[in-house]
């Protein structure tokens, strides 16, 4: 099974005004990005601005991007689709192009049932056979995995090597007691992760390591030292930073913060994203002065 530990960079897409994916940003992003010694990334993730592209550019993303991380660190490739045909459409294309897992989030706009979520999930390991990761984002999409789905689908699936959980954090807990140590558990929340890593998960999917990744980086490296209390005071230093990404849509607020660190990513969005607003700006500037984060 495909170990996925540590801090895993969900991925912003460098644009450019048109639209139009920056090549040369990207690579440079994801050599950035392994650098700093992140576990993995993932590409074309929600914050990788997935479900705004065509089929098009997310193919030249993902093949963009496995050229670039040279097997380095595994390359993990979201597939956020509303329905089967999509999602697998992607997903074997993600496969030729030599991505190491997906993260396959749960179909929404339609309300599934738990077991109607285990078929899906099953035909995509069946069809597509390779590693996958569960995306579980109520949040975002009105469908939530249950931990006892979770267990069900361990038992099914022949690729099944782990989950990103963005439940809350009773949940998130739940699920670890179930199948932790079994599969990857990886949280996708910056507010709960220092906790969630301290209770057992294997690592955390982070949109603002995009920004800090040496932060992320060492709250883990403390958290598997036990140094807990350290891990969380390195927390608190940045918190009022990721506050003010998380303010509103988090993308545009994002990508600013790193054009502001020097991390050339540009400033475009897809719609329906539009960029961030000043009083928004205004936030960020202030807590990369005061982390002395600003280039």
């Amino acid at each position: 099974m495909i170990k996925l530990e540590g801090i895993m960079t969900a991925l912003v897409t460098p644009m450019n005004e048109d639209g139009m994916v920056n090549e040369q940003e990207l690579k440079s992003l994801i050599d950035y990005q392994i650098e700093r010694k992140v576990g993995s990334l993932l590409i074309l993730g929600g914050t990788g601005e997935y479900t705004s592209m065509t089929f098009e550019e997310k193919c030249q993303v993902i093949d963009i991007s496995v050229r670039a991380a040279q097997k380095r660190v595994p390359v993990v490739a979201g597939v956020l689709d509303t329905g089967i045909g999509e999602c697998l459409k992607f997903s074997k294309y993600c496969k030729q192009a030599g991505a190491d897992a997906l993260l396959v989030c749960t179909p929404y706009y339609f309300s599934s049932t738990q077991e109607a979520l285990v078929e899906y999930y099953t035909r995509v390991d069946r069809e597509v056979d390779m590693p996958i990761l569960v995306y579980n984002i109520p949040s975002k999409t009105g469908v939530n995995v249950t931990p006892d789905t979770m267990v069900k689908l361990r038992e099914k699936m022949k690729n099944l090597v782990g989950i990103k959980e963005c439940a809350p954090i009773g949940q998130a807990i739940e699920l670890y007691l179930k199948v932790g140590k079994k599969i990857n558990v990886l949280t996708g929340s910056e507010f709960a992760a220092v906790a969630l890593m301290a209770y057992g998960f294997d690592g955390a999917v982070m949109a603002t390591a995009n920004v800090v990744p040496d932060a992320w980086v060492k709250m883990y490296e403390l958290v598997k030292e036990r140094k807990i209390n350290e891990a969380m005071e390195l927390f608190l230093q940045y918190a009022p930073l990721f506050n003010a990404i998380f303010s509103e849509n988090y993308i545009g607020p994002l990508k600013y913060a790193m054009n502001k660190a020097g991390i050339s990513c540009g400033q475009a969005q897809l719609l329906p994203l539009i960029p961030s607003k000043p009083e928004t700006r205004k936030l960020v500037d202030a807590q990369m002065s005061a982390l002395g984060l600003t280039e």
